[in-house]
């Protein structure tokens, strides 16, 4: 544990339809406020489900990579990245074992899979899910005959995609947690996107995990998202905050509901309300 000072904040947001605009740039009085909230030595923890090289490379677009005290929480709290010293603080990845068999029960039901290994996405087909997917997060692709020996070892996510039919993503997800749910856990980021990751990894508990690292009480961290992915964050924090635009279950679990949307400085609302 890192001791630190009395009155220390960790702030951690998601990205998509929270920090950034529906463009995926950073507004102007969002920019303003975490310059302010870093300046006064708190901590900023991006808390996303994109894989890291994803969320690092659109940090590096928005001017915000290498920041001193600002993480990176990837793959919804698989991994810990600080971008400053550069370093995993944590890590956790889904086995082989258990990546063949989501495989073969998303092969079954006609799903589309994917897996992760450094910067590259991993997957069994080539379509138009996973091309508009890699198009949007940037990321490299690895097409493999099958996913047994593809030598990736593990992957610290799986992901369910369906650009077309977001209903047959969620019944999916309920043959997926019949089958599968004492062995991993999932959840939605989106409607299109259905995240599995291995059991009791989520933002929530990589929240706690970094208060705990860096010694700050758990009431002294806030939290900010929009989607079913968000939850355990939200609820972990000390003040758990629901963007406008987010989910209705999602405000119902939080302690304040922004007034503004993610494209009219909603996490600029939440830092000048609770931060300065």
């Amino acid at each position: 544990m890192i001791q630190t000072r009395p009155g220390r904040k960790i702030f951690f947001t998601d990205i998509d339809d929270t920090l950034v605009n529906t463009d995926k740039s950073l507004s102007d009085e969002n920019r303003a406020a975490l310059d302010r909230y870093l300046e006064m030595d708190h901590i900023l923890v991006i808390s996303t489900g994109r894989a890291l090289e994803g969320a690092s490379n659109l940090m590096k677009d928005l001017g915000l990579y290498g920041r001193q005290n600002l993480l990176i929480c990837s793959y919804n709290g698989g991994l810990i990245f600080d971008t400053f010293r550069e370093e995993i603080l944590f890590q956790r990845s889904i086995p082989m074992d258990l990546i063949t068999e989501s495989f073969a029960l998303c092969r079954a039901h006609h799903v589309h899979i994917q897996a992760y290994t450094g910067s590259k996405v991993v997957s069994e087909s080539d379509n138009h899910h996973i091309r508009k997917y890699l198009s949007i997060q940037k990321l490299g692709f690895l097409l493999v005959d099958d996913i047994r020996t593809s030598g990736i070892g593990s992957s610290p996510k799986l992901l369910c995609l369906d650009y077309d039919d977001p209903e047959r993503l969620t019944a999916f997800r309920h043959v997926f947690e019949s089958e599968m749910s004492e062995k991993l856990d999932c959840f939605n980021s989106n409607p299109n996107l259905l995240e599995i990751v291995p059991k009791g990894v989520n933002k929530g508990a990589a929240l706690r995990m970094v208060a705990d690292h860096y010694g700050v009480p758990v009431e002294n961290t806030i939290s900010a998202g929009d989607a079913e992915n968000d939850l355990p964050m939200i609820i972990a924090a000390g003040i758990g905050c629901a963007m406008m635009n987010g989910s209705e279950s999602l405000k119902q679990a939080a302690d304040y509901v922004t007034t503004r949307d993610n494209n009219h400085g909603g996490v600029a609302e939440i830092l000048n309300r609770f931060c300065f």
